[in-house]
């Protein structure tokens, strides 16, 4: 099966289309909604992973885009799985963030996070550092779906505390990246693959991959195809 993990201030409705193209392909396919039943004001980023893992068997890929990419990481870390596929993935600890100017823009969400209040970015932030290759119509349009995020996964993420061991990690990895993206830069994404060894592609676009779907979807096909035909 085909396990898709959203990213922060999402759910699974990014993935209907990459769920419409592989189940047109006899690959079984599911979301999880990391947000349902669970209280935002008291959860971190471990209570994601979790999920996922309880849900995640010896034979399932894991596809993560943003926040999701770093929990197939941890969850290939915490469990076997027969694969990952991370798209635009956050970092792990060790690996830097240095767009300096959005950890500056992120700072006015620090209240929030002190008092434990789930928050919903601006659209200016938005519209900045994810939505940036979108024209605005459009970037409006996504901008009214965003869900709030609990605090404490937006500061885990922030301040760089997620933890992997790669050498626990022991299924094949794809790592996608895109050449506008400020959120998940390509170099950075990059040395996120270099610690697991791990298959490494750019393609165009930005950090809000959905628009344009569909190049993504086949580079994950490609992939799936020679996970399978592996022994």
């Amino acid at each position: 099966m085909l396990i898709f993990i959203h990213g922060m201030w999402s759910n699974t409705n990014i993935w209907k289309n990459f769920i419409k193209y592989f189940e047109e392909r006899n690959f079984p396919c599911k979301a999880i909604d990391l947000k349902e039943g669970l209280n935002l004001k008291e959860i971190g980023f471990i209570d994601y992973v979790k999920k996922v893992g309880a849900i995640a068997t010896k034979d399932d890929i894991l596809i993560g885009h943003s926040m999701g990419g770093l929990i197939v990481q941890k969850v290939a870390e915490m469990q076997k799985i027969k694969g990952g596929v991370a798209i635009c993935s956050a970092p792990p600890k060790g690996i830097k963030f240095r767009n300096v100017r959005m950890i500056l823009s992120s700072a006015k969400y620090l209240p929030k996070i002190i008092l434990r209040k789930p928050f919903k970015p601006s659209y200016s932030f938005l519209k900045k550092y994810i939505l940036n290759c979108l024209p605005d119509d459009e970037a409006r349009n996504i901008f009214y779906t965003v869900e709030p995020e609990a605090p404490k996964v937006a500061y885990e993420l922030a301040m760089n505390k997620i933890e992997v061991n790669e050498k626990k990690v022991s299924c094949p990895l794809l790592f996608i990246a895109t050449k506008d993206d400020k959120a998940s830069p390509p170099k950075m994404v990059e040395k996120i693959a270099k610690k697991y060894n791990a298959q490494f592609i750019i393609l165009d676009g930005c950090h809000w991959i959905f628009s344009k779907w569909q190049e993504i979807a086949e580079e994950i096909s490609k992939f799936l195809i020679k996970l399978y035909e592996s022994p």
